[in-house]
């Protein structure tokens, strides 16, 4: 019993152009690339508002000074 192998190959090249395969892979896919970017956002809100709040406490410690100085200027002026 002989087993051709030309068939093996048509089948290897005509099988991804299916869309019994097709359709799956590329839902499957979106719904990693969906549940993996939704995954991300969750995991680093935290973070980004730890950042942010990080962030305004500087500027509103830069803004102080700046008026700090302001009123030590206008003080030297008078």
């Amino acid at each position: 019993m002989k087993t051709s192998i030309l068939p093996i190959y048509i089948l290897c090249l005509m099988a991804p152009a299916c869309s019994l395969v097709t359709v799956p892979v590329k839902t499957a896919g979106k719904i990693v690339t969906t549940t993996v970017s939704t995954t991300g956002k969750v995991v680093t809100a935290p973070f980004d508002a730890v950042g942010r709040s990080k962030e305004k406490k500087e500027a509103k410690k830069e803004q102080e000074k700046e008026l700090k100085a302001e009123r030590e200027a206008a003080s030297e002026t008078r």
